[in-house]
Order: C-alpha cells, then sequence, then structure tokens
C-alpha cells in the first residue's frame, strides 16, 4: 500500500491512502482540478477511492469534498453532528454518518472515529488499520484528549499538528481575536504541545518504530526551522519524522 499528504496548512488539507484495489482520502481542501492534479503527480489513481473522510467542515478541509464524491459516486464519512443546509448537503453524492467512540468496518477498510477539540460541530478525526498498519491523523485540535493519546500510541504513522510557534504568533500580525482564537482549547496545538505530546508517547513505547509526520504548519506563525529546533532539542535520534511545508506533497515511506 501507499500514502501521500496531498497539502496540509491553513489553505487546503487532503491525505490520499491506497490499497490494491481500493483508496480513500481524508478531507479536500482542494478543487477537483487541482486535487486530481496532484494526485496524478504522486502516481494514485483518483478512480480507485471508494470513500471521502471528513474530519469538520472549515473550507481548507471541506473546499472539494462535494466536487469529488460527485464525479465518483462515493460517500462521504463525517460525524453526525456536521450540519449542512440542503443546498451544500445536495452537492454531496451521498454521507455516511459516524460517532466518536466507535469502531467501523466498510468493505475492507477497519478505523476508528474520535472526537477533536476544534471550533467546528461534528469535528472528528480517524485511526485506520490497513494491511495490519495503524494509522492516525490527529490536527486541527486546540488539546490532546485521552482517545488521541491511545490512538498515537498504537500507530505505526501518526500525522500531528504542529500549527503554531507561540512566540511567532505573539509578535505576529494577526489581530488579539485570532491569536486567542487560536491558542484556545479549541485552536490549534502548538510546536510545544506537539513535542509534549510525542516526547510522551516515544517515552512510553521507545522501541516502537512509528512514522510521525508533523503537518498544518502556520505560514505566518511557524516555520519548518522552528519545528526541527524544537524536535532536535527534545526528542532522541531514534524518532523518525518529517516536518511538512504548507501546501507541500509527500510521498509516504513504504511498507
Amino acid at each position: 500500500m501507499k500514502y501521500a499528504i496531498l497539502g496540509s496548512g491553513s489553505s487546503a488539507n487532503s491525505y490520499i491512502f491506497e490499497d490494491t484495489d481500493y483508496s480513500f482520502i481524508v478531507d479536500n481542501g482542494f478543487t477537483l482540478k487541482e486535487f486530481t492534479r496532484r494526485a496524478d503527480e504522486l502516481g494514485f489513481d483518483i478512480g480507485k477511492i471508494r470513500f471521502i473522510f471528513l474530519t469538520h467542515r472549515h473550507i481548507d478541509h471541506s473546499r472539494g469534498i462535494g466536487a469529488l464524491s460527485k464525479k465518483l459516486k462515493i460517500p462521504v464519512v463525517m460525524g453526525r453532528d456536521v450540519h449542512f443546509d440542503r443546498t451544500e448537503a445536495h452537492r454531496i453524492y451521498k454521507r455516511l454518518d459516524v460517532e466518536p467512540g466507535r469502531d467501523y468496518s466498510f468493505e475492507k477498510l477497519e478505523f476508528s472515529v474520535f472526537s477533536i477539540s476544534h471550533d467546528s460541530i461534528g469535528s472528528v478525526s480517524y485511526s485506520f488499520k490497513i494491511d495490519n498498519k495503524i494509522f492516525t491523523i490527529i490536527t486541527d485540535t486546540g488539546r490532546i484528549l485521552d482517545d488521541m493519546e491511545i490512538h498515537a500510541m498504537n500507530s505505526d504513522v501518526l500525522f500531528l499538528e504542529s500549527n503554531y510557534c507561540p512566540q511567532m504568533l505573539a509578535d505576529g500580525p494577526y489581530p488579539l481575536y485570532l491569536k486567542q482564537r487560536i491558542e484556545s482549547n479549541e485552536g490549534h496545538l502548538s510546536n510545544n504541545d506537539a513535542v509534549s505530546f510525542l516526547s510522551r508517547i516515544h517515552s512510553a513505547q521507545p522501541l516502537k518504530n512509528r512514522m510521525t509526520y508533523l503537518c498544518h504548519l502556520s505560514d505566518t506563525n511557524n516555520s519548518c526551522e522552528k519545528v526541527e529546533s524544537i524536535i532536535k532539542e527534545s526528542m532522541p535520534e531514534s524518532f523518525r519524522y518529517r516536518v511538512c511545508s504548507k501546501g507541500e506533497l509527500v510521498s509516504g515511506i513504504n511498507f
């Protein structure tokens, strides 16, 4: 199987996973044309996509889900409390509701759903089991919840938000209300939050050969260099990771 980050950050987010005879994506903040271009560039066959998983309604995660689901005639999986008005709902081919705290099996795909702490009603995220490997996505959350830690500990591949550097945010151009929103429990994880979490789970499982992707970096309030620096200061040399810049296409490691 193979996987990739088609882009992450404040503009557009999407993750793609492809096994032998099917594939699926998590979020699509890209237009149909741009999503197709990015998937093609990394060698993914969009005709194999069977499901679109939505974490929450913010436009950088949901912009392209309707057009893609209609084109491919595939369902969009989302939290049961996510609300679309009639016009928006009509743009989606089919909706499948899921609940946090539950495990599911759709065709060959097994996954768990858990809550995230974000300012969008019905926000959830997912942990997938594919070919005996576990992939977990934890972004767009202002704090780490207990379920997140359990799923991260079990993961072979972890996609974790490292959204902002606290000092850059404090000194940056954003208005106070927006800074407070980002720092809140329903905002985003800072570099410090992310590394503290990673240090905790790595210490608990020092021999687990997990791969971590640090993603959803702000281009105004963060930089790859800031994330690299705090990782090198806080994590052991055995820690496997990749820092993903805004909008970057990142192919996953092979299994």
